[in-house]
């Protein structure tokens, strides 16, 4: 399965944020979006599953047009996790993780076995199983994630759309998570797409990137070719150093300091 993004365009008002960004992405594999602060990522995947809709360009799935789509189909395609949640209410996580069959559901109809065994499936991926009647308030940080993860995948999603899925957790769940993500692009063939302000994040667990700079895409490709000394100095405006690392089989990001 392929999505391409042609010549899109998006504007707040009279801002534009998007400026002709085209680039596609693959299942199975792992796209990073990565970019300063401001340079359109979270809006691109609000573009992407039509949560905002562009005013120029395209989104195709295999060639069909996601923009032509209605709600429900496109839910059950993308699968999101959004940079935070919150869930008010006192669910257990099985709970919240059923949520994610909603698309698959006419209204009134109540889930069958198919669909519980579904979201069981969603829950061993991520690992939660165990926590499958603990109240969602009382679960860690990283705890937490893995539910919000797990209930993405119980839309039986094609493309699993991440923003900064990581930026609020402790380093070692940082780490649990990217591997979640790498694990489910291989085994289940997704397509996963991720905004990352970790570099080395990006470098060590993204196939491809993507660097936007001012709503423009500056660079897409190859991880380690995209993730230049000179495109970090050209977009961040700092001084870097990329050398790579046989423990983690990976190239790493010395940032050195701001460019004068």
């Amino acid at each position: 399965m392929e999505l391409c993004i042609s010549s899109l365009d998006f504007s707040y008002n009279s801002k534009k944020v998007l400026k002709n960004v085209s680039f596609c992405a693959r299942s199975g594999e792992v796209l990073g979006v990565i970019g300063p602060n401001g340079s359109g990522k979270t809006t691109l995947l609000k573009c992407m599953r039509m949560a905002v809709r562009p005013q120029k360009g395209k989104i195709l799935l295999d060639l069909e047009n996601v923009g032509k789509w209605r709600r429900q189909k496109i839910a059950q395609y993308f699968g999101v996790v959004p940079q935070s949640s919150s869930i008010t209410f006192p669910f257990n996580v099985l709970d919240v993780v059923m949520m994610g069959r909603m698309p698959h559901l006419s209204r009134f109809q109540r889930e069958n076995k198919g669909d519980v065994d579904v979201v069981h499936e969603a829950m061993h991926l991520t690992s939660i199983e165990h926590l499958y009647d603990r109240p969602i308030s009382k679960l860690s940080g990283g705890e937490f994630q893995r539910v919000i993860i797990a209930r993405a995948l119980a839309q039986q999603p094609k493309i699993l759309l991440l923003d900064e899925p990581t930026s609020q957790l402790d380093i070692n769940h940082q780490f649990e998570i990217m591997k979640l993500i790498r694990e489910l692009a291989r085994k289940k063939d997704m397509m996963v797409i991720i905004i990352s302000h970790n570099l080395n994040h990006s470098l060590r667990y993204c196939d491809n990137l993507l660097l936007l700079n001012d709503g423009c895409v500056h660079s897409c490709g190859d991880a380690e070719k995209v993730l230049t000394t000179k495109n970090i100095k050209e977009v961040y405006g700092v001084e870097a150093e990329l050398n790579f690392n046989t423990k983690i089989d990976s190239y790493q990001v010395t940032l050195i300091d701001v460019v004068d």
